[in-house]
Parts: structure tokens; C-alpha cells; sequence
């Protein structure tokens, strides 16, 4: 697979506003800042709304700043499952949902549960590097089956540095390294290693599972009221078994039909060869990839350029959700995937516990011997799976 970053040109998008070569840096963060400022009162999610005004000044200008931004509205036209969305499957992977209302979700997560501000605008910002078709991109940048599922992250502070993001954090006293995702231990209630909750998880997973009517909107809300995190263990709990075992099952439910199948695989493999096409002919740019364009626009151009081989995998991926199927056995006509990323949970519940100190707990798997079954039987698929593509 030839990688894409020999032929993608570096982009750059600054907003140029032809300051006095004298004018400070403070001036250059406020001008910036000031562009992009908006009268925003609250923030509608999908959990609830969060109030602006209940905040200190300082916080909800920087909010409102953000929201304001292009860069953040951008992930209102990506999808969070990507192509997948695109094609037509029984109304199977139709609903909406995209990296902004995930970002949004996220960060409701953490302003609900008590995270500090800079982890919260964190939180808000983790997506923006995603290119259009999200992880997509994986494969663009990888020669692995199973991509890479890090690559976005990995562009996090480059991404915010380049699209005049950076001066109105400095304005704030924050930096694009001091709210990035992956580089602060102590985000907790952001980020934790699988197969532990965490507000990005939780979010995609919940909010995911009830967006395709596998979660009910009471089922939401006795999730979260039963949730609670333990600052002194730096990790996330569950009040009820029962909660726990409904984020855990979701999550099982939405990798198997949404992050971990064959037909998605395939599908982001065809998707990023037509990508790499259309950026080598000239029909693309990194810059329309990665900050312009979104799903939609892209999707028209794959489906409206007349290279060859584009032409074919547009074809190709049209058909992709019945036409390609997984199997347990390599044939003439499958494709191996090793070690793709689980996204599956397996939270823990407090046993014991004094407000929100947590003395003894233990992990569904523990509890529930047939969920256990499910959750290694899910792990074990991940490891190795077959894609066989009907001629």
C-alpha cells in the first residue's frame, strides 16, 4: 500500500487580519479571539443543555470562541462512523450522528462529572484532527489491516497550531499541549486504557447505542445517574450491575456492527485507495481532506471522477454491505484483518464505596459469567477475522 503522505502537500490555514509588524502577541491572541467571538448562551447536546452563563466569563468567552470556529463546526459534516454512512444498508447505519455532536457529548460528559476546565475544552477538541470519512484515514497512513488507529491524535497539536486555534487558548492561558487528549496524565475522566470507561468512550458507546435505538433515552439516563468517578483511584464506577452490563452489552453490540466488521473494513480500505487516487491525479488536496471538504463533498467526488480506478471502487463501495461478508476461514477471495482495535467495555462496578471513594470493586466479567463469555469471545474476533468479497 503506498502511503499517502509522499503526495499529500502540507496545508496550512492561517487567518491573516495584516497586523502592525509591532503588535504584541497579546494582541495578536485578542484579535484572533475577537474574530471568532459569538454570543453563545448554552450548548445543546444530547444528554441536555449546559448553561454559558452559569460559568465564569472568562470560560464561556473561550467556549463561545470555540463553537464559533470553523474548525469546530467542520466536524458537524463528518460522520463518526465514516463511509459506512454513506451507503445504503436497509436503513441499517443511517442515523445521525457526527464528530460534533460526539464532541459535544463528550464534553458534557465532563462538565457533568466534575473534570477540570482545561480537561473539559479538551474534551471538546479531541476530534478535530479527523479527516473526512474519520478513520479513513487509518489507512491512509498504515500499511497494517488494522490501520492506525492513533493517527488523528497524532495531529492533534499540529492541527490546532496551523488553523489559529492556539491563540485564543494562549489567550486563556492554555496551550494546544496543555488540552491535548493524550499527552496529559492526568485527563482521567478523559482518557483511560481499555477496557475501562472513559468520557470519549462512554460517549460513542451510549450516545452511539441510543442513536440506533438499541439504548432507550431511560436506559440513558439511569446510565449516567448510576456512573460516578473516584478522583483518589482516577477511574470511573458504577453504582448498579445492571447499568454497567447495559454499557458493556452496547458496546459489544456496536463493534460487531459498526467498528469491527467486515464490510466496514473493507469499505475504509476501498475508500482511502480511491482517496489516494484522487489526491495523485490532482482531484484532491490535503487541505479538502482535512479542513474544507466534508463526508458529503468528498463522497461526490469519488462518485462523480472519471479515473478508472476510481470509477471501479466507487462502484465497489456501493455494494460493499452486501457483498462482502466475514468468514472464519481464508478463501481465493477474502482479506485478513489481525489485531483490530476492540472497542469494547468492561467496567467496574463499586462493591464498596464511601461517597465517591471507592474501597472494593470488580469488573462485570466478574460478576456476570455470560457476559464474560461475550466480551472474550469479542476480544478473541478482533484478533482475526476474514472479509470474503463476492465477485
Amino acid at each position: 500500500m503506498i502511503k499517502l503522505l509522499s503526495c499529500l502537500v502540507p496545508f496550512i490555514v492561517i487567518i491573516s487580519h495584516e497586523l502592525s509588524a509591532d503588535g504584541n502577541q497579546t494582541d495578536i491572541e485578542s484579535h484572533i479571539e475577537n474574530h471568532f467571538e459569538s454570543h453563545i448562551e448554552s450548548i445543546d447536546t444530547f444528554y441536555g443543555t449546559i448553561s454559558l452563563k452559569a460559568m465564569a466569563n472568562d470560560q464561556s468567552r473561550l467556549l463561545s470562541s470555540l463553537l464559533a470556529h470553523p474548525a469546530v463546526n467542520r466536524l458537524k459534516h463528518i460522520n463518526q462512523y465514516g463511509p459506512i454512512q454513506m451507503v445504503d444498508s436497509q436503513g441499517n447505519n443511517n442515523e445521525p450522528y457526527s464528530r460534533y455532536d460526539h464532541s459535544l457529548g463528550v464534553f458534557y460528559l465532563l462538565n457533568r462529572f466534575g473534570a477540570p476546565f482545561p480537561e473539559q475544552i479538551s474534551g471538546l477538541l479531541h476530534d478535530l484532527p479527523h479527516s473526512t470519512f474519520s478513520h479513513v484515514s487509518d489507512y491512509l497512513f498504515s500499511d497494517s489491516s488494522a490501520g492506525n488507529p492513533d493517527y488523528h491524535d497524532s495531529q492533534f497539536t499540529n492541527f490546532v497550531d496551523r488553523h489559529s486555534i492556539t491563540p485564543i487558548l494562549n489567550r486563556h492561558h492554555l496551550s494546544s499541549e496543555t488540552v491535548h487528549p493524550k499527552k496529559n496524565p492526568s485527563f482521567t475522566r478523559l482518557e483511560r486504557p481499555l477496557p475501562d470507561l472513559a468520557a470519549d468512550r462512554l460517549d460513542y458507546i451510549v450516545q452511539g447505542a441510543a442513536r440506533r435505538k438499541k439504548l432507550s433515552s431511560q436506559q440513558v439516563e439511569a446510565i449516567l445517574a448510576d456512573l460516578f468517578f473516584d478522583p483518589l483511584s482516577q477511574h470511573w464506577y458504577s453504582k448498579s450491575l445492571e447499568s454497567a452490563r447495559l454499557t458493556a452489552d452496547a458496546s459489544i453490540e456496536l463493534n460487531r456492527h459498526i467498528f469491527v466488521t467486515a464490510w466496514g473494513r473493507v469499505l475504509y480500505l476501498w475508500t482511502a485507495d480511491a482517496l489516494k487516487q484522487l489526491v495523485r491525479a490532482g482531484e484532491l488536496g490535503a487541505d479538502d481532506l482535512f479542513f474544507t471538504m466534508g463526508d458529503d463533498q468528498v463522497w461526490q467526488k469519488i462518485h462523480q471522477s472519471t479515473l478508472p480506478g476510481v470509477r471501479t471502487l466507487a462502484g465497489q463501495m456501493l455494494t460493499a454491505w452486501h457483498k462482502v461478508h466475514e468468514v472464519t476461514h481464508p478463501g481465493a477471495n477474502t482479506i485478513t484483518f489481525e489485531n483490530v482495535r476492540c472497542r469494547i467495555v468492561d467496567p467496574r462496578m463499586a462493591t464498596i464505596s464511601s461517597g465517591n471513594t471507592v474501597t472494593s470493586w470488580l469488573r462485570v466479567s466478574d460478576i456476570d459469567p455470560a457476559f464474560r463469555e461475550r466480551y472474550l469471545t469479542e476480544l478473541k474476533r478482533c484478533q482475526l477475522f476474514y472479509a470474503e468479497v463476492e465477485p
